[in-house]
């Protein structure tokens, strides 16, 4: 095929877009060279990659045709799959890298070649990380490295090397680096102790370096910047506490660069200080811009002696960069460097704080009581206006003094402790509570002993009552994949669900809607209470209510005939108890505006009523959503929740939102109903419509997606059902749930008659 025909075939696969001509001549100019069958399978593809990402289907269009000197064409669409994976966790760099290398990131795998898998490594990776932190550190896989300060997290596989035993190593190193990042205090650090803090709560204060960082006109500019530098720093802290370790990552750093580590390569500043503790062949510069950022990076991995410092020579290079107006362009940090997410570094350590100020207070309240020291003084439990100063004449002086032993490291520190000019001898606990504060603080609050004072003081009870308060819980988000038809496949990750509390709206809904239905309801309460248990006749047992026939004339028939006759001659009835759980989800869409949701909330008051009388269990949610990063899915009733006033209240609230993204709901409710064992579980959906979204979530795709949950939900032993009233139904519903599993009401004042009709036969 010509480059002409390539360009008209291209832009008909991806209209109604209309991409750059020079742009697809460029792109499609390669395919030129493959035979016709490679070449239309090449095309193929297209439809596939294009509405996922522009960009990378230029780059796919330009690798393809060295991908297919390596494989057959029938493999061609397992690997786009793959780079699509590799593209929704990671970014457009991943998926061109997972490109770029078809032999190490998917032949390797397909050949059974694969690399070392998490779970493989877990069980000897986490005794070497709780021994090196001498904590209780937490390990887990994740699509990103990095570290939270209580967890650090590391890929679900490593394909790098092809010997497992390299692959392993280097789970190994990133531990170490994520380990050592949190013994420097790198996430943690604080720019002094100043006596402002003093009256601040510990536990919910922002991370100095978050504002730091913040402060910048180019905030990521200077988050790269002073990631990289703490890296160096680290580097020159580990060549110091484990030079085996590093000594075999400097044998592998050629392996290394020929896998595609460093991960990128510039010609920008950070890219060469990068580079610069990664492998010293990059250490020459260009310009002498380059020799000057270099020059410092070297000065700081021999002098830095903590992140402070790191801090410093940030604003340093951040300075040089703007004053030569730099155009950075980000770039990916290295593998065992990670990233810094330091919002879940806020999180951990305020957790972590509050239970360290805890144990604190217990332990040195224990301590003082057994030295007499807190005698019977009465202290205030606010600590002093500053460092030193003496409260009321009521109070105890307090004095912290916390020396730092190795200024490399905040946490190899010594409090020492003066109350009232004596000094209170700290045990080891006690010691290494404080260093663990002081890791994550960067100081030691004179409160935390306050506190201690005055529970000594008071005679302290080491477990103190508190208020146990009650209410909704906020969960998630939670996180589904999406299926694509297109590609035959799952988008991974794709779509957020938030479980959330409904807004509660004052309205006399409940009771007029008993008011309007009370024959009807007295009606239903009666059936209903009809099918609390089933009964049946079992036939052919040895003892039972009655005679069966049928097997008494079968047995003296066998008798006649000389063969030996059964006593298989009873009946007996047998009452059988319901096994039912069943969950409701309502459509909340703004669809549902007017008589559709009135109708929705009488069919639910109706329901619940006579519900209440047969005992099956049963929950109600609802759901509605923008986009694909937030599906809200709003509890009304959970499944073993009783059926009181706040219940009834959230039936009453229930009003029309936004968008219909249905499959993140159904996934959703199938993980809720799954964990409950029944005998029968349904899943009832009440729509007016077919589901849609405000972005690319409509018409095929979306149908489709919803299918497959299903799909799903009765592989999960679900029985998904759903009670329309759209009046165009039958163009997509039966596609979506099969010919039975569906009914369509085409009068929605219909609804709340119909509804505990339909749900008798469904149980029935």
């Amino acid at each position: 095929m010509n480059v002409e025909t390539l360009k008209e075939t291209f832009y008909t696969l991806v209209s109604p877009d209309i991409p750059n001509d020079w742009d697809v001549e460029e792109a499609v100019e390669n395919l030129a060279s493959l035979d016709e069958e490679k070449c239309r399978s090449a095309l193929n593809q297209v439809q596939v990659i294009w509405p996922v990402s522009h960009s990378l289907c230029f780059d796919y269009l330009k690798t393809v045709t060295s991908a297919l000197d390596c494989f057959a064409a029938d493999n061609l669409s397992e690997w786009v799959n793959s780079t699509l994976d590799q593209y929704e966790k990671q970014g457009l760099r991943a998926a061109q890298r997972y490109m770029a290398d078809v032999e190490g990131n998917f032949l390797c795998p397909l050949r059974g070649e694969s690399g070392v898998p998490f779970k493989r490594v877990h069980g000897r990776l986490l005794p070497y990380l709780r021994g090196l932190s001498g904590s209780s550190l937490e390990l887990a896989p994740h699509d990103v490295v990095y570290t939270d300060s209580s967890t650090v997290y590391v890929p679900h596989e490593i394909t790098l090397f092809t010997d497992d035993a390299d692959n392993i190593f280097f789970y190994k190193l990133i531990v170490t680096y994520q380990w050592a990042f949190i013994a420097c205090s790198s996430y943690t650090v604080a720019e002094s102790a100043g006596s402002n803090r003093q009256g601040q709560d510990s536990s919910t204060e922002e991370l100095w370096l978050q504002g730091f960082i913040d402060s910048f006109p180019d905030p990521r500019l200077a988050g790269d910047l002073y990631h990289l530098l703490e890296t160096i720093r680290v580097t020159t802290f580990l060549e110091s506490e484990l030079p085996g370790l590093m000594r075999r990552k400097r044998s592998l750093s050629d392996q290394q660069q020929s896998r595609g580590l460093p991960l990128s390569v510039t010609s920008e500043p950070v890219c060469r200080l990068r580079d610069f503790f990664h492998a010293a062949d990059n250490r020459s510069a260009d310009t002498s811009l380059h020799e000057r950022c270099l020059a410092l990076a070297e000065r700081h991995r021999t002098h830095a002696r903590s992140a402070m410092d790191s801090a410093r020579l940030t604003r340093t290079l951040y300075r040089i960069m703007d004053e030569e107006a730099v155009e950075y362009t980000p770039v990916e940090p290295l593998l065992y460097q990670g990233v810094m997410r330091l919002d879940g570094v806020r999180h951990a350590r305020s957790q972590r704080l509050e239970q360290s100020r805890e144990l604190f207070v217990d332990a040195l309240a224990t301590l003082l009581l057994q030295q007499g020291q807190a005698g019977s003084t009465a202290v205030a439990e606010q600590p002093p206006e500053g460092p030193g100063a003496a409260p009321d004449k009521e109070g105890v002086a307090v004095v912290v003094d916390a020396r730092q032993q190795d200024a490399l490291t905040a946490s190899d520190s010594t409090v020492v402790i003066t109350i009232d000019n004596e000094k209170v001898q700290l045990n080891d606990e006690l010691q290494r509570l404080a260093s663990s504060i002081i890791s994550d603080l960067g100081y030691f609050p004179e409160q935390y002993v306050s506190s201690a004072v005055g529970r000594a003081g008071k005679g302290y009870a080491p477990f103190p009552a508190g208020a146990n308060e009650e209410g909704p819980e906020l969960t998630g988000p939670v996180i589904y994949d999406e299926w694509d038809y297109r590609r035959n496949d799952f988008r991974k990750k794709w779509c957020n669900v938030l479980e959330k509390p409904i807004p509660l709206t004052r309205s006399s809904f409940y009771p007029l809607t008993l008011q309007k239905y009370h024959g009807q309801i007295h009606r239903l309460r009666y059936q209903f209470e009809l099918m609390r248990t089933s009964e049946r006749f079992i036939r052919r047992q040895r003892d039972g209510d009655d005679i069966d026939l049928d097997a008494l004339i079968e047995s003296l028939a066998d008798s006649r005939a000389g063969l030996a006759p059964s006593d298989r001659l009873f009946i007996r009835l047998r009452r059988d108890e319901r096994d039912i759980a069943v969950l409701f989800l309502v459509d909340m869409s703004n669809s549902t505006q007017g008589w559709v949701n009135e109708a929705i909330k009488e069919s639910l008051v109706l329901l619940c009523e006579a519900l209440e009388v047969v005992g099956d269990r049963y929950g109600i949610y609802g759901f509605s959503g923008m986009r694909r990063l937030r599906t809200d899915f709003f509890h009304i009733k959970h499944l073993d929740e009783p059926y009181d006033e706040l219940v009834k209240q959230r039936i009453s609230s229930i009003a029309p939102r936004e968008y219909t993204r249905m499959g993140p709901a159904l996934r959703h409710a199938t993980t809720l109903l799954d964990r409950v064992d029944s005998r029968l579980r349904l899943l009832v959906t009440l729509s007016d419509g077919k589901p849609e979204d405000y972005d690319d979530y409509k018409g095929e795709y979306a149908i489709e997606d919803t299918r497959h949950a299903l799909i799903e939900a009765k592989a999960a032993g679900i029985h998904p059902f759903c009670i329309t009233v759209d009046r165009h139904a039958q163009e997509y519903i039966g596609h979506m749930y099969g010919s039975v599993n569906y009914i369509q009401i085409d009068d929605v004042k219909k609804l709340p008659h119909r509804m505990p009709e339909i749900y008798r036969v469904l149980t029935n």
